[in-house]
Order: C-alpha cells, then sequence, then structure tokens
C-alpha cells in the first residue's frame, strides 16, 4: 500500500489517469447526444433523469477530466522526471502514495456529488467545498514532493522543466484557493466581483497549471524523444513567465473598462512566451523531422505542439474586443476549449503515458497498432469536432448579429453541424478506449520481455 519502490507511485498515477479518462469520455458522448437528439432524453429512465441531463453531467464531465485525467497524468510524468532531473531520489514515495490514495478519493467523490447536483454553481469551481479543501491538501502533497527532491539535489544543473514544475505547483494553489474562495463553504464572491474572479480563475487554471506544468513536460519529451540537445534552455526559460489573463473572458460585462484592456494587453503579450516556445522546439526538431513518421510519441508531441500554437492565436484574437463580440456564446468557444485540453494538453499526456509507462511496469506497450489507431481515431475525430464547431460558431454569430433571425431557427439549422460533432466526438471516444486497452493490456498480463529502465537524468540540452 505504501510501497517505498522508485516509482511506483509515478506508476499508480498513470493508470488511475487513464482509468478516470473513460469516465468523462462517455459522459462527453452522452452530452453530444442529447444536443443531438434531444428527445434522447425522454430513454433514460425516470429514476435515472436527475442525474443523465446536460446540466448535471456538463460539470461532472469538466471536472473529472482536468483533475481525474489530465492532472493525475501530468503528476505521474512529473514523479517520473523529477528525480531524473535531479539525480536522486523522490523526497517521499511513501507521501506520494498518501497522495494517491487522496486524490482518487477526491475524484471519486466529485463523479458521485457532481451528478448529484452538489455543486457550487461556478464553472469549473462546481466541486463543493470539502472536495476544495481536499484538492488543496493534494495540491501541497505534491508541492512538499517536488520541492523537497528539488532541495535534495546532487545535480547541480537546474533544467528548465524543474522550474515549471516547482512553478506550477506553487502558483496554482493560490489561484485555486482565491478563484473558489475557499475559505468560504458558499465558495462564492458577491455580485460582479464573483464573475470576475470566477473567470480569473478559470484561465489561469490552464495557465498556472496546464500550461506551465505542460511546457515544463514538452520541454523534458523533446530532447527525449529527439536525441538531441534543446535548442536554448534561456530561451526555455522565456516561456515559463507567462502571463495572466482572464477577464477577456468577459468583454462588454459590467466590469471595470481598465480591467478590460488590461487583460488584453496581457493576453496580447502571451504572443512572447508562445513564440519562444515555438521556435525553440522548431529549432530543436532541425534534422529530426523524419522521425515524427515512425515514432508515435513524438508525433502526439509535435501535433500537440502544433495544437498548442493554434490554441495561442485562437486565445490572442478571442481577446479583442471585436471578435469577442462576434464569437463569445457560440460553439467557436467550445472547440476552442477543446483544442485547448484535449489537442495541446492531452496529446502531450498521451506521449509522456506510451514513454514512460513501459519504463515503470520494464514491459512494453502492448499493441503499436493500437497506439497508431490511439493516434488517428483521435486526431480525426477532434479535428472533425472542432472544425464543424468553429463553422457551426460563425453560423451562430453572423445569425445573432442580425437581428433578423429568429433564434430558434438558428438552433434549428446547426442540427446537422451537431450530428458532424457526435461522430468526431465518436471517434474520439473509440480512440480513448483503445488507448485504456492498450494500457490495461500492457499494465495487467503479463509479458516475458522485459524493459529495462533507464538511469541518468534524460531530458537533454541542460
Amino acid at each position: 500500500m505504501w510501497s517505498t519502490e522508485p516509482g511506483s507511485a509515478s506508476r499508480r498515477f498513470f493508470l488511475s489517469a487513464v482509468f478516470w479518462l473513460i469516465v468523462p469520455v462517455f459522459m462527453g458522448l452522452i452530452l453530444s447526444i442529447l444536443l443531438f437528439v434531444p428527445s434522447a432524453q425522454d430513454l433514460v429512465p425516470m429514476a435515472a433523469k436527475p442525474y443523465l441531463n446536460f446540466g448535471r453531467l456538463r460539470p461532472a464531465h469538466v471536472n473529472i477530466a482536468i483533475f481525474g485525467w489530465l492532472s493525475q497524468a501530468y503528476v505521474g510524468g512529473i514523479l517520473h522526471i523529477v528525480p531524473r532531473l535531479t539525480r536522486t531520489k523522490l523526497y517521499s514515495e511513501k507521501l506520494a502514495h498518501i497522495n494517491w490514495w487522496l486524490w482518487n478519493l477526491l475524484i471519486l467523490l466529485a463523479a458521485i456529488t457532481l451528478p448529484m447536483g452538489l455543486t457550487q454553481g461556478r464553472e469549473y469551481a462546481e466541486m463543493i467545498w470539502p472536495l476544495d479543501l481536499l484538492l488543496i491538501v493534494n495540491w501541497v502533497l505534491l508541492a512538499i514532493n517536488i520541492w523537497g527532491t528539488f532541495l535534495r539535489r546532487e545535480e547541480p544543473k537546474v533544467y528548465v522543466s524543474l522550474w515549471n514544475f516547482m512553478a506550477a505547483t506553487i502558483v496554482f494553489l493560490g489561484v485555486y484557493a482565491v478563484g473558489n474562495k475557499v475559505w468560504d463553504p458558499s465558495g462564492a464572491y458577491t455580485g460582479m466581483n464573483d464573475n470576475i474572479i470566477n473567470y480569473f480563475y478559470v484561465h489561469n487554471l490552464f495557465n498556472s497549471w496546464f500550461t506551465t506544468a505542460g511546457l515544463g513536460l514538452a520541454l523534458y519529451l523533446l530532447p527525449k524523444l529527439t536525441d538531441k540537445p534543446l535548442y536554448s534552455h534561456r530561451l526555455a526559460l522565456w516561456g515559463l513567465w507567462s502571463v495572466w489573463t482572464g477577464q477577456h473572458h468577459q468583454l462588454y460585462s459590467p466590469a471595470p473598462d481598465w480591467l478590460e484592456y488590461l487583460t488584453i494587453v496581457f493576453s496580447i503579450l502571451a504572443a512572447v512566451p508562445t513564440t519562444a516556445f515555438i521556435w525553440n522546439f522548431i529549432k530543436t526538431m532541425e534534422g529530426r523531422w523524419h522521425r515524427v513518421g515512425p515514432d508515435i510519441m513524438l508525433r502526439f508531441l509535435v501535433t500537440g505542439a502544433f495544437f498548442w500554437a493554434l490554441t495561442c492565436v485562437q486565445g490572442v484574437a478571442q481577446s479583442f474586443r471585436t471578435f469577442s463580440l462576434f464569437v463569445h456564446f457560440t460553439y467557436w468557444v467550445v472547440g476552442h476549449s477543446h483544442l485547448a485540453f484535449v489537442g495541446d494538453y492531452s496529446f502531450w499526456a498521451f506521449a509522456l503515458t506510451y514513454l514512460m509507462l513501459p519504463q515503470l511496469l520494464r514491459r512494453p506497450m502492448h499493441s503499436r497498432a493500437l497506439m497508431e489507431w490511439h493516434y488517428w481515431l483521435t486526431t480525426v475525430g477532434l479535428t472533425i469536432f472542432m472544425v464543424t464547431l468553429w463553422i457551426a460558431g460563425l453560423i451562430q454569430a453572423q445569425n445573432w448579429m442580425s437581428f433578423s433571425i429568429p433564434f430558434i431557427d438558428t438552433v434549428r439549422s446547426l442540427q446537422t453541424y451537431l450530428g458532424v460533432r457526435f461522430f468526431g466526438g465518436a471517434l474520439m471516444v473509440v480512440g480513448q478506449v483503445i488507448f485504456a486497452y492498450n494500457v490495461w493490456r500492457t499494465a495487467f498480463v503479463p509479458t516475458a520481455q522485459p524493459v529495462p529502465v533507464p538511469v541518468g537524468a534524460g531530458g537533454g540540452g541542460q
């Protein structure tokens, strides 16, 4: 239960992350069906109707995906990487196992309470107050392990990924505590202040955790998978100094104009760390592009980097008042959020899992063919899903701005697009089921072909 074997907690985090991935994936499929065929709600048994409706499933879908799947995959990778970059053992493997138990307790309780309607009713901050406190406990335990290992390091050089991981654990604690008002069981502020702080939290959940830690993971994977030092460690540090945004989600709201203009400036400035990362990525990849085809892990990483660049371009565009006025509240924004969560960060997490889980299990992945199916079904499905929503969002925006087309006519005109969206989502669901099956066979079906675990810092060019 409290194993001290190096890597045992990391292995557990990866496996539970894949388990929790399947839950929101099928919730998302149900949500897509309800949007495409609203009458499908009539097929739900009366006793289950309160729990299987859009308003209950959507918060569960979002929170389990964020904290159950992607966050646990990140933690699994970080716990595996930090000892290698510091050339020392993890500060406490036992503490990491306690962290794992508490983390999965958090997700289990969220999976139970959110469909029951026990929620604080704030976007991305729906979990009830006791779960907010449990999440903070989990983050503190993670920070102790990361910082404790760093302070005992034997490697004098500090690779940029370490700075990203340490910054992510510390900054996110403040973002979550303030965004969820954890000192108050209601979890909410008063009036417009609640809206302002909620979107400060929503956007900086991604900036302070998924982007900061995600770039650290990508900058570790890139030299590892290319067998080439990082082009510029100094340039990579520019990517660490991300900018704080959030209010650009609420342009033309009753929020103060100075706050809206300030967040627009910050959103535009995000082009600096974005450009630094992409240029570093391209220069490191020079002479290695031919590896993208045969190496599925590198392909996931490169595709994720491309999607991340597109996410940042869209993010800057959406911060401008005129474009925000046009697309806000439309399906465009739903496509954008899935581009970020699935196309960027989850693709990097897939590469991470495929690289590290075989090392931790000391056996190869069960099937390369299934890895290929996972990549193509996810990539094609996500592309169909996003492009369809972007087109639908632009149609919505144009109709709404005309002020002459009845709202219900716009809803009816988008049914075909929702059907295509469902098809793209279904492809992604099949891809994740294949991924989970491949991981399950790798982890729990014995093989006689051991895989040695590499020794050393890894991560390349320090």
